[in-house]
């Protein structure tokens, strides 16, 4: 169907340059006649019998000019229209029907940069954008219908390599007397670069981190253990508890290391982690620790409420541990200094609600989950974060975790809530 509707375009456009050929070589064929019958006259003392012929050709010439102009189609046809206008653009661009939302034209640009099979005439706009995007991105078709021209900043799409991107959009109504269309063209954000940059910064931080700390604390504990087990020869009391408070305050602090790995690592978003028997309890307030000094420094009050009947739970340890760092450091940036924030944990029946309050202002943005792009196995460890932020990624941890993200607003401030089966299937 969609391959007969591109095909019927290409042959009207087709039709329509020939059409202007054949026009150009009458009207060249007029002026030719016309130059010969002036020579004519000039050279020839009796003229009349040699002009007749010239002017008897260029009477049917201009009879047969009228003819085709009469009958022939406008100088641009319906489908030419959108294909020049996009041909025309500097940028990824795309023709859309205001009326049904589907794909009139591309360019080659836009068919590069979003894969041919997304970029064919028939398709529809809407399939182009991701879940996550924003009200603007979906709705910019029906906004530049109503006021002629439309903006969305912040458009989530895919790639042709299946890779995520943050685009902009600039649409344009192009108002014509039988079919008027839009013009839309794509301009990747500057986000895609900030966040790549991040990434590749926090990638560096973590492997300085991994070396430059866990390594050489392995070493001190693993001597530390010597002596504590005496191994290396009797101690004395005194030189034993201390020996043993050194082991424990390495360990202390390789949980400490190893938790920030976790939750800085920005490829481990892609990675599917192990799912082993886990206390909540532990893993959020590891991460509380992780952020206290943060929250110290900003002149805010961390305060964990935790219900200690909450049992083990079969868990992805690391995307636990990111789905409560993020849902932290967002309520610490929604905070101003002064302010508490309070984390509780607890049971209701057979679900764990693990819930991260602040002061500040009610949410109104959709937080639905985004879908991760796919990634290949071999290729998981090593390709960069996804352009999520903020609360997106928190409800996309959420649901890679089998849980919920909620919001809700009353006299205490925000509350982000994560609901979290304690039975896992």
């Amino acid at each position: 169907m969609t391959d007969d509707h591109s095909g019927e375009g290409r042959s009207l456009v087709e039709g329509s340059r020939s059409r202007r050929s054949l026009l150009y070589a009458i009207a060249i064929l007029i002026v030719l006649m016309l130059i010969m019958s002036g020579t004519t006259h000039l050279l020839t003392v009796q003229p009349a019998a040699l002009i007749g012929f010239p002017v008897m050709i260029i009477a049917a010439t201009s009879l047969l000019l009228l003819l085709l102009y009469l009958v022939g189609p406008n100088g641009q046809s319906d489908a030419d229209g959108p294909v020049m206008a996009v041909a025309n653009a500097m940028v990824p661009a795309i023709a859309i029907d205001p009326q049904t939302g589907r794909i009139l034209a591309a360019n080659d640009e836009a068919a590069e940069f979003f894969g041919v099979d997304r970029t064919v005439p028939g398709g529809h706009f809407s399939e182009m954008l991701e879940s996550g995007s924003s009200h603007d991105c979906s709705s910019i078709v029906r906004d530049t219908l109503d006021c002629g021209e439309s903006e969305a900043q912040v458009c989530s799409v895919r790639r042709a390599s299946g890779s995520p991107a943050v685009v902009r959009l600039t649409a344009r109504l192009v108002e014509r007397e039988r079919s008027p269309f839009i013009i839309i063209g794509i301009a990747e954000n500057d986000v895609n670069d900030v966040v790549a940059e991040f990434a590749r910064i926090q990638e560096r931080l973590m492997s300085n981190i991994s070396h430059e700390l866990r390594t050489p604390l392995n070493v001190v504990m693993g001597f530390s253990e010597l002596l504590v087990t005496g191994t290396l020869g009797e101690m004395p009391a005194n030189q034993l508890d201390a020996a043993e408070e050194c082991h424990e305050g390495g360990e202390r602090m390789l949980r400490l290391i190893n938790d920030i790995l976790d939750v800085g690592r920005s490829r481990s978003y892609y990675l599917e982690g192990e799912t082993r028997p886990l206390s909540p309890l532990e893993m959020v307030r590891r991460v509380e620790s992780l952020l206290v000094g943060q929250a110290r420094r900003e002149e805010l009050r961390l305060e964990l409420e935790l219900d200690e009947s909450l049992p083990v739970v079969e868990l992805e340890e690391r995307a636990f541990k990111q789905l409560v760092y993020h849902l932290i450091v967002n309520s610490m940036s929604r905070s101003a200094a002064g302010d508490s924030i309070r984390i509780a944990a607890r049971r209701d029946d057979d679900q764990m609600v693990l819930s991260v309050t602040d002061s500040g202002e009610e949410v109104t943005e959709d937080i639905r989950p985004q879908p991760m792009p796919s990634v290949p196995e071999h290729d998981a460890a090593e390709t960069l974060a996804p352009p999520l932020l903020g609360l997106r990624l928190c409800a996309t941890l959420a649901e890679r975790l089998g849980a919920s993200l909620s919001t809700e607003f009353d006299e205490e401030g925000a509350r982000f809530v994560v609901r979290m089966p304690l039975l896992r299937s």
